[in-house]
């Protein structure tokens, strides 16, 4: 009896589910085809011994399984047959990992596609369990517009307008092609133990360059995760210190923060940090001296009370947020947080509005011929990496693509929904970045890598952004995290959840980086360009490229055209990451 409990196998037949070759059709008369099994009647099932009958129901695979007439082929196409096949394969292997279980269970490091879907809840999904393409599409679209939204215009102005725009709509198309070659590496795969339908990149790397390619693709997909996290924190940080500076100064007598909201809630005004005038690489010296001098009550030295005090953007905010966040770290499953994944989507929206209704306000102020104009705009900009850099993590999505395309009810669309999410992230990126550039009414070299640090504590628009999306990043940091454990831990230990203790010194070691950088070093578009330029050249430009030539090279057909454009691919990754440190 085999482990299906419900489909008879003797122990001296060859394993119909064991066959190389695909089901065949039946003859019109009926009869079962040589090498396979007919599936038992109901009156059979009573006749099975009670320890073999499990509570686990069968699989029915009628395709070379059991009996089939003319009116059953009609109903199925060759593609529904061979699909049944690898399911009942499937079913087999999970049966066999799990004999005595009541249901099935994927392997640890596949992970589950509703971490990055924007349905909220199981029940706007169909019967199926599938989604459609578009989900799909704006799931992709939703999981790759993150944080360095926030920093687009900065990195147009470190390219100029012109080159900028140019970088950003090629580094879609590389970053684009590099994802296709990730969704489509599982199908090529010659490895039969590894189903293409539930294979990580990670493992595909593994069948193809061994433990060495399985280890690059994890930590550096890891790394991406854990600067998303200190970029959340930096975020964080800022949203949450500003946030109670205005709810503190609204309930001081007299005060002048909140009466914009009264007659002035719509205004052009905008302020320029001082950092922002800067392009240099970090001083450690001069960050760490800010930190302590804020940590320290300022410049005042005063000793007593004082609300300053005890609420420093770079000194106890990060520190409270660690406080108040860590218990979310270590739920054992973030099931519960993928409810607000559709915030993502509405507060990308609220902030296409925001910087719309503030090219409304202000216009457009663009000078292309006097040098000497505050509205002065560069066409080009030596500064470009700083952009290439954040590009090449604003458009990354390669560790998480196959995840959300293993929920599509069409899989036959992969490609086109894929193409669609990246020109709908490109437009977004574009459209933000400009229409802030456009409208910037002072020096474009004060365009803070977080645009919202632009406007004072009392706007409106900005404390209303800052409030949201505070909010939902506390529910997106949980997810990063469970991704970084889930990665980390199965590459180490064979499981995601090793223990309790394991699982809580990470987290501490997590955010303890974090917070050191929300406190030296917070600076929000230098560290999207440094993780960027570093995780994509491996995880982006490499990987995808050297597995397209292996398996290329394996069904004969890389051409010298295909390989050098590919080791292309590969060189720009790597002119990308040294630019950061030289131009």
């Amino acid at each position: 009896m085999s482990s299906y409990g419900a489909i008879g196998v003797d122990d001296n037949d060859t394993d119909p589910l064991l066959d190389d070759e695909p089901p065949r059709r039946l003859p019109p008369a009926g009869g079962v085809p040589i090498g396979r099994r007919r599936a038992i009647s109901a009156s059979q099932i009573g006749s099975i011994p009670s320890q073999s009958a499990a509570t686990r129901q069968p699989y029915l695979f009628t395709g070379g399984l059991g009996l089939r007439d003319e009116s059953l082929l009609s109903l199925h196409s060759e593609d529904d047959l061979h699909r049944e096949h690898n399911n009942a394969l499937r079913y087999r292997l999970y049966n066999r990992l799990d004999p005595g279980g009541e249901h099935l269970t994927m392997p640890d490091h596949v992970l589950p596609p509703n971490l990055f879907s924007i349905l909220p809840f199981e029940e706007l999904k169909d019967v199926s369990g599938k989604q459609g393409s578009i989900v799909t599409i704006f799931s992709i679209w939703n999981t790759m517009m993150g944080t360095s939204l926030l920093a687009m215009p900065w990195a147009l102005q470190q390219a100029g307008l012109v080159l900028g725009i140019i970088i950003m709509l090629s580094m879609a198309a590389i970053c684009f092609y590099t994802a296709y070659i990730v969704i489509e590496s599982p199908k090529r795969l010659q490895d039969l133990s590894v189903d293409p339908l539930l294979a990580e990149f990670s493992d595909v790397c593994k069948s193809l360059f061994g433990r060495i390619g399985e280890y690059c693709a994890v930590v550096f997909s890891v790394c991406v995760l854990i600067g998303g996290v200190i970029v959340y924190w930096v975020l964080m940080s800022n949203f949450l210190y500003y946030t109670g500076a205005v709810v503190y100064e609204s309930m001081q007598p007299n005060s002048t923060t909140i009466p914009v909201m009264e007659n002035k809630t719509f205004t052009c005004d905008v302020y320029c940090p001082e950092q922002t005038s800067q392009w240099t690489i970090p001083q450690w010296e001069k960050q760490l001296y800010d930190a302590v001098s804020e940590m320290e009550g300022g410049e005042t030295g005063d000793d007593s009370w004082s609300f300053d005090k005890f609420w420093t953007l770079r000194g106890t905010v990060p520190i409270y947020l660690a406080f108040a966040l860590f218990p979310l770290m270590n739920f054992k499953s973030p099931t519960f947080f993928t409810k607000f994944n559709v915030l993502g989507t509405i507060s990308v929206m609220y902030l296409l509005m925001f910087v719309f209704s503030k090219l409304l306000e202000c216009g457009v102020n663009m000078d292309f011929s006097n040098p000497k104009s505050i509205h002065y705009v560069q066409l080009a900009n030596m500064h470009f990496p700083a952009l290439s850099g954040t590009l090449t993590l604003s458009y990354f999505i390669h560790n998480a693509v196959l995840t959300i395309l293993r929920n599509q009810k069409h899989p036959e669309n992969n490609a086109r929904d894929l193409s669609i999410g990246y020109c709908l992230v490109a437009f977004c990126y574009v459209f933000i970045g400009f229409t802030f550039f456009a409208a910037f009414p002072v020096q474009r070299s004060c365009i803070s890598d977080n645009f919202l640090n632009n406007f004072g504590a009392g706007d409106v628009l900005s404390s209303t952004a800052r409030l949201f999306l505070l909010f939902q990043m506390i529910t997106v940091l949980p997810l990063l995290m469970f991704l970084v454990r889930s990665q980390l831990f199965y590459a180490i230990f064979g499981q995601t959840w090793p223990g309790a203790i394991r699982v809580i010194i990470l987290n501490v070691l997590l955010i303890a980086v974090a917070v050191g950088f929300a406190t030296f070093y917070p600076n929000v578009g230098s560290i999207l360009r440094y993780v960027g330029s570093i995780s994509g050249l491996v995880y982006v430009f490499a990987l995808p490229a050297m597995v397209y030539i292996k398996q290329s090279e394996a069904a004969g057909t890389l051409t010298p055209m295909k390989k050098y454009a590919h080791y292309g691919i590969i060189v720009i990754g790597v002119a990308n990451l040294i630019a950061q440190f030289v131009i």
